[in-house]
């Protein structure tokens, strides 16, 4: 009895601690990068920008980031479907609108959630959910690289003119290729990968981690042999077409934005996109820092981005959050009936 007493608050102490480190830690970055881009400028003259802004079409843009969430909730169907499981549409829906507005408050925890709400309504295995939302992340890793790739081609003059015109940014990219440091951290790293699963076979967290690679290889297969892939690529192109004019039609809103272009559009597009990958509290700071450095190529000044990306960002995450409580209490009125 006296060893459980003693544990328990050791237990409780690193729950604790792990929590800390999960909320703090993301929203202390989100907050220090915010007071880094917000340091000289003066919140006066921010929000003389946003008000001059054409809220109408700001709140029109909203639409298709709801429409985005909506197909991603068909394209999550196709993916269980060939495991032998048929959830509702609309519990899929709502779970996904939830598991965004939970990202808020605890980064990626939201797609976890997100499994668990839907294995506990549905009875699917949360195991075999939480290999569908691997997959359904790693086809948007591949469609943000796509976007990436095509931004990058439709405007490569300018970034080669632009690198000539920075020779101390190329000089650094250039040295960081080059560096025999880069190969062999890839190579120590595939290295010390191989050596733990090849020597240690038996410890718990490397069985666990092959269980589950062996499970989702076994459901990947699955789908892969699924007669629907026509629709996936469909829903795919929906998904990231609504996520693109959800942020692009926000250009429109302001004077120094609306006549940048689509090329411009994809570019801040695709790098919004990728900070998205930074844990962090629903994008809260990155997600400035990739818009403001976008704009900032073409022209915009360091003001006129931050306001662009303040106001942006503040109606968008309302809105997510609402969609996300609207979800929720959804699937709590269906779960009492």
């Amino acid at each position: 009895m006296e060893e459980i007493n003693e544990e328990t608050p050791v237990s409780a102490k690193g729950s604790l601690l792990n929590k800390l480190i999960k909320v703090v830690l993301p929203l202390g970055l989100g907050i220090l990068i915010i007071y880094y881009l917000f340091r000289d400028i003066n919140f006066n003259d921010v929000w003389g920008i946003l008000r001059e802004a054409n809220w109408g079409i700001l709140l029109f843009s909203l639409i298709f980031g709801l429409l985005g969430n909506t197909i991603r909730g068909y394209r999550w169907e196709l993916f269980i479907k060939p495991l032998g499981y048929s959830p509702k549409i609309s519990n899929l829906n709502y779970a996904i609108y939830g598991g965004y507005a939970v990202n808020f408050a605890l980064p990626r925890a939201g797609e976890i959630w997100r499994c668990g709400i839907i294995a506990k309504e549905e009875k699917v295995p949360f195991t075999k959910l939480f290999g569908t939302m691997i997959l359904d992340r790693i086809f948007d890793t591949i469609t943000v690289l796509c976007i990436s790739l095509i931004a990058f081609l439709l405007n490569m003059q300018f970034f080669i003119t632009q690198l000539k015109q920075n020779q101390g940014t190329l000089d650094s990219i250039l040295s960081i290729l080059k560096s025999p440091l880069l190969y062999l951290a890839i190579g120590a790293a595939i290295i010390t990968t191989y050596i733990v699963f090849k020597f240690f076979k038996e410890n718990f967290i490397v069985r666990k981690i092959k269980d589950f690679l062996s499970g989702m290889s076994k459901d990947m297969k699955a789908i892969w042999k699924m007669k629907t892939k026509g629709r996936l690529f469909l829903y795919t192109i929906g998904i990231w077409g609504s996520y693109f004019l959800y942020f692009y039609i926000t250009f429109f809103a302001f004077d120094f934005t609306e006549n940048l272009g689509f090329t411009a559009g994809l570019i801040a597009f695709a790098l919004s996109s990728i900070s998205m990958g930074v844990p962090s509290n629903g994008g809260l700071g990155p997600w400035q820092i990739a818009v403001i450095a976008s704009l900032s190529l073409y022209g915009v000044s360091s003001l006129q981005a931050t306001a662009f990306a303040t106001g942006v960002f503040a109606i968008q995450s309302i809105w997510v959050i609402l969609c996300g409580l609207f979800g929720m209490g959804m699937l709590a009125i269906k779960k009492s009936k």
